[in-house]
């Protein structure tokens, strides 16, 4: 039986990854929701030009899902390569948008609901265990906004959850994604000549590799045997940052959190930095996710270690200077 799929976000890697893959399967039907339409989508995929800020967009949304028959959502529209400079825009896309989303699932009654979350909502703290399970409770920096709305979304899925018993619903949380491919912070702060951490601070870090990352995606859309829930997405082990900044073969250059913060926070002002000064938690504090559940539950196990993840991110940026400097 043909399964017909409907996802927002496709500019961003998963999106755009997803979308390629999902349109060359013979038995899926993808209609992809926007504000444009990306060059790389098939003729026979469905279209829909809609800006999730438009205070109808629920509306738009649910008429486009009724037309198209639509069974299960993927939820991609967040800002996962940068931070608005407007931090009332990202709360819009984020949130009221996720709100909209939601609203038009819950009345179309899809069978399917999935949203893309991310292990930074159990927040960078002291006090994280080594190994952070799903059912702990996120405990992000109230002081970042952006942080914030990634797990208001979260909140408002788990009560549509509730809400809609018939509809099968995830929560991904992935850990940060590094790859040649990929744009977001850790990409931007490992590419870097030299790399500021904060000193007297060596947090465990873990990443899961570009291809292991759509795998279980495309997993979690075809199957229908996973029980609905929160997962950790991780890749396989964890690394000192200090030891990863040495495989990348950079210039560690240790700074006090208060002078860290400040360079941070110009790099921003000056447009340099894709993300807020609230970040360097994340380069201060271990927020390890466990991956037990997805493995035992589906059977899933990422082909890349952390460290072979750091390693072919660390050839790429080395191959990437190199042509720089020969042109």
């Amino acid at each position: 039986m043909k399964q017909t799929i409907a996802m927002t976000g496709v500019k961003g890697f998963l999106g755009s990854n997803l979308a390629v893959r999902l349109q060359n399967i013979p038995d899926v039907k993808l209609v992809v929701i926007d504000r444009f339409r990306p060059s790389f989508l098939n003729d026979d995929v469905s279209f829909y030009r809609i800006d999730l800020t438009d205070p109808k967009a629920d509306m738009m949304i649910y008429e486009a899902l009724e037309r198209e028959k639509a069974d299960t959502f993927l939820h991609l529209a967040f800002f996962e390569d940068h931070v608005p400079f407007s931090s009332s825009y990202a709360h819009e896309v984020q949130v009221i948008g996720t709100w909209y989303v939601l609203n038009a699932c819950s009345k179309k009654k899809v069978r399917k609901f999935i949203l893309s979350s991310t292990t930074e909502v159990y927040g960078a703290d002291p006090m994280n265990p080594n190994l952070i399970a799903e059912d702990a409770k996120p405990k992000v920096n109230q002081n970042y906004r952006y942080m914030r709305g990634r797990l208001e979304a979260e909140e408002l899925t788990l009560k549509f959850a509730k809400k809609n018993p018939n509809t099968k619903v995830f929560i991904l949380r992935k850990c940060p994604i590094l790859g040649d491919k990929v744009r977001n912070f850790m990409t931007w702060y490992l590419s870097g000549i030299i790399i500021f951490t904060v000193l007297g601070f060596d947090p465990m870090m873990q990443f899961i590799h570009q291809e292991d990352v759509l795998d279980a995606y495309m997993m979690f859309l075809l199957g229908d045997e996973i029980p609905g829930g929160i997962y950790n997405v991780v890749g396989r082990g964890a690394l000192p940052l200090y030891y990863i900044v040495r495989l990348m073969g950079k210039i560690n250059i240790p700074v006090m959190y208060s002078t860290a913060f400040s360079i941070f926070w110009l790099m921003r002002n000056l447009r340099l930095a894709p993300f807020p000064p609230q970040h360097i938690d994340y380069i201060r504090f271990t927020f390890v996710a466990d991956g037990t559940k997805l493995k035992e539950t589906t059977g899933f196990i990422p082909r890349y270690s952390t460290k072979e993840i750091v390693e072919e991110f660390a050839g790429y940026v080395k191959l990437k200077r190199a042509k720089i400097k020969a042109k």
